[in-house]
Order: structure tokens, then C-alpha cells, then sequence
């Protein structure tokens, strides 16, 4: 139980007072002291954080009680899931949620549950109980609302560079499922292929890339496509290559030095090589 005195306190800074403490702290209840009018907002604030919501009169002043309401929790097993396919499914799970919802993830791997740990903040989720039963391993995570970042860098973006091309199956896959993960945490994704990696995008060659396990490499390269990721070709490598904007598959351009240079020069993203 938390207790608040906002006796001094007038909306609407009772409310941000309470919805700061109501992000931060996962209490069973919370009891607040307000002057009147002050309560402006709270009943609002605990429907959308999943709590029960009582108000009680003393004189001029007011006591509010929060109690937090039994939450179903939707549960995920991501057993024999490799990586990062736990990611990309715990990452559009929470996509799906309202703040306030929560989702078990199981695996008999801790392994895995460890990553989305680690992760967890970055997809608007926030770990509030994690355990073994029987051997296997669990971990609760509860949708929370998108952090405000007031101070430093915030790398919400970034940019996969792949030079190796089809010629190299596993970086031409890499680049593809590390773009899926990075796009199911919510971050903002673009891909250059320069070099060999130019090759990827040109029609016809990424349906011929099949691992045994994985889908053909160009039914991976469509739904990042069409979850927005940018696909940049580079102008000079394509050329020596006699490759053409027509020649590309669709939703990929070229581009040349200088959008790579921008690109690499821009501190919101993080670059990963391949």
C-alpha cells in the first residue's frame, strides 16, 4: 500500500502527481489526501491503470482509494522458439494491448525469458514478476505507456547495412529477421545494401535463397516491406553491377552517398553490420 498527502497540491498537478506514481509502482492500493476539486481526473486515471476507484469526504477534505483490480493475464509460450522469434511475437503482443494489460511468457529456456527482460522496456512493457515452476521458467510483463525520453539520445531508429549479398545466406537472412525483431520492439527500421548486398533486391535473386529453416528469403523481405521499413540500394554499387531502379523488387530505391552518410551521421539510430 502507498500512501500520498497532496493536501497542498491543486489540479491539474494532483493528477500528474498521481499518474507518475500510478506509471512507477505496481501497488495493490494507494490512498490518496486531496483538498476538493482536487480529485479532478483520478477516477479516469484509475480505469485506464486498472484500478478500483472509491472517494471519501472528510470536511474540506478528500480521501481516494485506488485498489487495483484482478487482472486476467493472457498467457504465451514461446517454447522451442528460436531467436528472435520470442521477441517478435512478445513484441507484437504488447503492440496489441491497452496499457494496464499484462501477458506470461513461458519457455523451458531462461535464456530466452532473459532477453525479454532485457527488452521488455524498449516494446512499452515493464517486468513484474518473473519465477520457475516445474522446471520451466515464466515472466510477467504489463503494457505500460510510452516513455518520454526528456534527456539524452533516444535510438528509436535503426539501420541494418548489408553488403554480403545472396552469395552469404546467413547475413542475407540476418538482415531480414533482425529487422522483423527490431520492427516488433517498436523501433523505426532501415536497411542499405551496398557492395555484394545490392544483389538481395534485385527480382528474382531473393527467391532463390531457401534455408531449411526459414521461409524463402523473399517472403521475409514482403511484410518488412510493408511494415514500413525503408530499403535503400546504393546508386554506385548497383551500377557497377548494371543493376537499374527497374530492375528492383518493389519497395526498394536507389539511393546514393550522401542519404548513406546521413544516415550513418544521425545519432537516433543504431547501425548493425552485416
Amino acid at each position: 500500500m502507498k500512501k500520498i498527502n497532496a493536501l497542498g497540491i491543486k489540479y491539474p498537478n494532483s493528477k500528474i502527481l498521481v499518474e507518475n506514481v500510478l506509471k512507477q509502482n505496481m501497488e495493490d492500493e494507494i490512498i490518496i489526501n486531496l483538498k476538493k476539486s482536487a480529485e479532478q481526473g483520478l477516477e479516469e486515471l484509475s480505469e485506464k491503470y486498472g484500478y478500483n476507484f472509491v472517494i471519501e469526504t472528510n470536511g474540506n477534505e478528500l480521501v481516494v482509494r485506488m485498489t487495483q483490480k484482478d487482472i486476467e493475464i493472457e498467457k504465451l509460450d514461446v517454447t522451442g522458439q528460436t531467436c528472435p522469434g520470442p521477441v517478435i511475437i512478445v513484441g507484437d503482443k504488447l503492440a496489441s494491448m491497452q496499457v494496464g494489460q499484462r501477458v506470461e511468457i513461458d519457455s523451458n529456456m531462461k535464456e530466452t525469458l532473459d532477453d525479454l527482460v532485457i527488452s521488455a522496456p524498449e516494446m512499452n512493457g515493464v517486468v513484474v514478476e518473473e519465477g520457475e515452476t516445474n522446471g520451466n521458467y515464466y515472466v510477467i510483463i504489463e503494457k505500460v505507456e510510452t516513455k518520454t525520453v526528456s534527456q539524452g539520445i533516444k535510438r528509436n531508429k535503426v539501420l541494418v547495412v548489408q553488403s554480403n549479398g545472396i552469395g552469404n545466406a546467413e547475413r542475407a537472412y540476418a538482415t531480414f529477421i533482425f529487422s522483423k525483431a527490431a520492427l516488433s520492439m517498436g523501433k523505426e527500421v532501415t536497411i542499405f545494401l551496398l557492395m555484394d548486398g545490392v544483389s538481395i533486391a534485385r527480382k528474382g535473386n531473393a527467391e532463390k535463397v531457401k534455408h531449411p529453416a526459414f521461409e524463402r528469403l523473399d517472403k521475409l523481405m514482403k511484410p518488412i516491406i510493408e511494415q514500413g521499413a525503408q530499403i535503400y540500394v546504393c546508386e554506385l554499387s548497383a551500377e557497377f553491377r548494371g543493376i537499374k531502379q527497374t530492375d528492383l523488387v518493389d519497395g526498394t530505391k536507389l539511393a546514393g552517398a550522401a542519404t548513406y552518410i546521413t544516415l550513418l551521421s544521425d545519432p537516433s539510430f543504431a547501425v548493425v553490420n552485416f
